[in-house]
């Protein structure tokens, strides 16, 4: 296998059973993790995106696909590149809150390519000029229940630190 930029270990067992549900049922969104949380107040746009860029780069696991090896599942760690933040403005609009739920459903239903990536999409709805619902969709190839619940108290603290003017409050 011939790999550019990228670093190849072994996967775990749990990793393998959902890289071969993923083969049996390809285009699936059963194991997409979605968390969404309601952000009020005025959005830094600059501070979100780094915030997002350093938890990327913080955590080798979300800059993870999934290769074959023989016949076996690996893990594939690519060079940390910037997260591409889909923002959709809905300001204005009746039924902005219907609409913002019916699209964080269909991007939480959207399935994975575990050979491209990335596992990890961003999705940002605009509700009004302080208002908006920003929502983290994950393969469960690559997180859980409980690494989501980190991963947004990461988020909170490197955004609030990026507002402050400080470089990162975490180790």
């Amino acid at each position: 296998m011939t790999q550019i930029d990228m670093d190849q270990f072994a996967t775990s067992f749990a990793q393998q059973r959902l890289w071969f549900l993923d083969q049996y049922q390809p285009g699936s969104s059963q194991y997409n993790i979605p968390a969404a949380c309601r952000v009020r107040g005025q959005l830094d746009r600059e501070a979100l995106a780094w915030s997002l860029d350093e938890i990327v780069l913080r955590h080798e696991t979300l800059r993870t696909v999934f290769a074959v090896d023989g016949e076996m599942p690996v893990q594939c760690i690519a060079a940390a590149s910037p997260v591409q933040l889909h923002e959709i403005d809905l300001r204005g609009q009746d039924d902005a809150q219907i609409q913002a739920l019916q699209l964080a459903q269909d991007e939480a239903q959207r399935p994975f390519d575990l050979s491209k990536g990335p596992l990890l999409r961003v999705l940002l709805i605009e509700l009004g000029d302080d208002d908006y619902l920003l929502q983290l969709t994950l393969h469960h190839i690559i997180a859980d229940g409980w690494s989501i619940g980190v991963l947004l108290a990461e988020l909170g603290a490197l955004y609030d630190a990026c507002r402050r003017g400080e470089s990162s409050p975490l180790p």
